[in-house]
């Protein structure tokens, strides 16, 4: 028996149906907010997301799959989608456009233990905002990510929220999260000893219970902002405020990856993290190897941790409400031309309409084997012609919840089904 890769899901109804609701309704929320969709391949250069995420990250050092091409070219299944965005918008001559909005859904891959709602294989969304520098976009972005879990999916949700500098202020703070760090070197993990000397931030980001509480008493960024970028925070932290975002201060906070600057936030329903992003001044610049220069802040969420979530707090029940069904079935080589014909003129009839319905068409060569069918199916009206039928220039409609069925001319099947949509 050849089973799925470790780490990997297979999503069948009902799963499938329900990433493709939730999916649904974060995508066409983004619209509203002017983002266009972009797509971009599954592999990519491994030497973009080393200088994208730094070659002290997680993603970098230990979770990228990473596989050489025929012609020995090294590549890697994109582990996050962020850097494969700019590496696009700059390929594809986007760059010169004052401002940029972009929203993205894919996969991601990572190479990390499995376990619930971490799977080596995964699904992303997100968005990604180019051109402006000021605090309004932060909001934006911050804005509609608290509106994508609060309003749409009705979660009690905290953005935790902190600033990392920039260019200028924040090698400073490096240093002294350094100076700090190396008192407590040996009682480190092994992770954060190597993180000590490649870069001490990731030391913040350790999930390591001994490296979280030697953290707690670190330095605190906030501390050794300069002046520019305390000016930002705290214009952004005013605009979110008076609009009543709940956001909690996070002095710890910096994130995963390598390119961030500035502001940095995460959202979380009762410590579970559902999305994470900030602002990455400084990537457009990095990739093109300084030939562009523009400010971008975006947001990237997991499908899978939010639907598991959803399932848990039972919301996923208005995302799996049964579909108003009909089967239409031809019981012999001579109804099939009728019945296929009412089937394309019903389709046409309702394609549309935005309803939820479901017709079904099938061939059977008994009414018995039909009918069970037809019950498996949970079909509302089952719709049939049969040799009788056929002598009569009749089709015969039953409803299944009530068992009553009725005769009709074939010429008015088409008005009768579309009436009994109408009045369900």
């Amino acid at each position: 028996m050849i089973e799925k890769p470790k780490g990997t899901n297979d999503y069948i109804y009902p799963e499938s149906q329900i990433r493709k609701q939730v999916i649904n309704q974060i995508l066409s929320f983004l619209e509203k907010f002017g983002y266009e969709p972009i797509e971009t391949p599954i592999f990519e250069n491994v030497e973009l997301f080393k200088r994208s995420a730094g070659i002290s990250s997680d993603i970098v050092a230990k979770e990228m799959y990473e596989f050489l091409d025929k012609k020995g070219r090294q590549l890697a299944l994109r582990p996050e989608i962020t850097a494969p965005v700019v590496r696009a918008i700059i390929q594809n001559n986007l760059i010169n456009q004052p401002i940029i909005k972009l929203y993205y859904f894919g996969n991601i891959f990572r190479y990390e233990k499995p376990q619930k709602d971490r799977y080596r294989q995964a699904t992303q969304f997100g968005i990604e905002f180019f051109g402006i520098d000021k605090p309004i976009a932060d909001f934006e972005t911050i804005l509609i990510a608290y509106n994508i879990y609060k309003t749409i999916f009705n979660l009690e949700i905290e953005i935790h929220i902190n600033s990392i500098g920039c260019k200028d202020c924040r090698p400073k703070y490096k240093n002294k999260i350094y100076g700090y760090f190396i008192n407590f070197k040996d009682k480190l993990c092994s992770d954060c000893q190597r993180r000590l000397e490649e870069n001490p931030l990731r030391i913040l980001d350790c999930k390591n219970t001994t490296c979280k509480e030697i953290s707690q008493d670190s330095p605190k960024s906030s501390e050794h902002l300069c002046l520019n970028c305390k000016e930002h925070f705290s214009k952004l932290s005013e605009i979110l405020n008076s609009q009543n975002i709940p956001i909690i201060q996070n002095s710890l906070l910096v994130r995963g990856l390598d390119y961030y600057n500035r502001t940095v936030f995460e959202v979380k329903h009762n410590n579970i993290d559902l999305a994470g992003g900030g602002r990455y001044d400084y990537l457009v610049n990095h990739i093109s190897q300084g030939k562009y220069d523009i400010p971008a802040v975006g947001f990237a969420g997991g499908l899978e941790r939010l639907t598991n979530l959803l399932k848990e707090k039972k919301y996923i029940n208005k995302l799996l409400e049964e579909k108003f069904k009909i089967n239409i079935v031809s019981l012999s080589e001579k109804a099939d031309k009728i019945i296929s014909n009412i089937y394309s003129k019903i389709i046409d009839k309702i394609i549309k309409k935005n309803q939820n319905i479901e017709i079904h068409l099938t061939k059977f060569d008994n009414l018995s084997k039909a009918l069970k069918t037809a019950n498996k199916l949970k079909i509302n009206y089952f719709i049939f012609i049969g040799e009788e039928e056929l002598k009569n220039d009749e089709i015969t409609i039953k409803n299944m919840e009530t068992g009553k069925q009725e005769k009709i001319k074939i010429e008015n099947t088409i008005s009768k089904i579309l009436q009994i949509i109408q009045n369900n």
